[in-house]
């Protein structure tokens, strides 16, 4: 394809699909692989407000990237900045992934809420 049909192209998608879709096709901005071994790795990220995370869950087991601590065991596992509403993605099965731009500043610890007891703790550092 010719340099001007490419340049066309993009800025089609930009017209018509606006900034944010061109935005997610850069992929995220960290990686957190959840394991066979019950961990999250690695089990802290520092991000910028704005970026993404993806966890991908490499192992045999459905996991869970939870921030609510209502959903917690030990409700002092999940911490939030002010303001942010807790969230949870779900059980995530061997194999998938799951993505979450964060967009307030501040430090958020997370949990796999069916391995919270084998100490399956994560935490995503976000500056502005």
């Amino acid at each position: 394809m010719s340099s001007v049909r490419l340049a066309f192209a993009a800025a089609a998608l930009l017209l018509f699909a606006g900034p944010a879709a061109v935005a997610r096709d850069a992929g995220p901005s960290a990686v957190v692989n959840m394991t066979f071994g019950l961990k999250f790795e690695p089990a802290t990220v520092r991000i910028r407000a704005g970026q993404t995370v993806e966890w991908r869950n490499k192992g045999f087991f459905p996991h869970t990237v939870t921030f609510d601590a209502a959903q917690a065991s030990d409700p002092s596992h999940v911490v939030l900045p002010a303001g942010v509403a807790p969230f949870s993605s779900g059980k995530i099965g061997a194999g998938e992934t799951w993505r979450h731009t964060f967009t307030t500043p501040g430090e958020y610890h997370y949990i796999c809420q069916p391995h919270e007891d084998h100490e399956m703790l994560g935490v995503v550092i976000v500056a502005p």
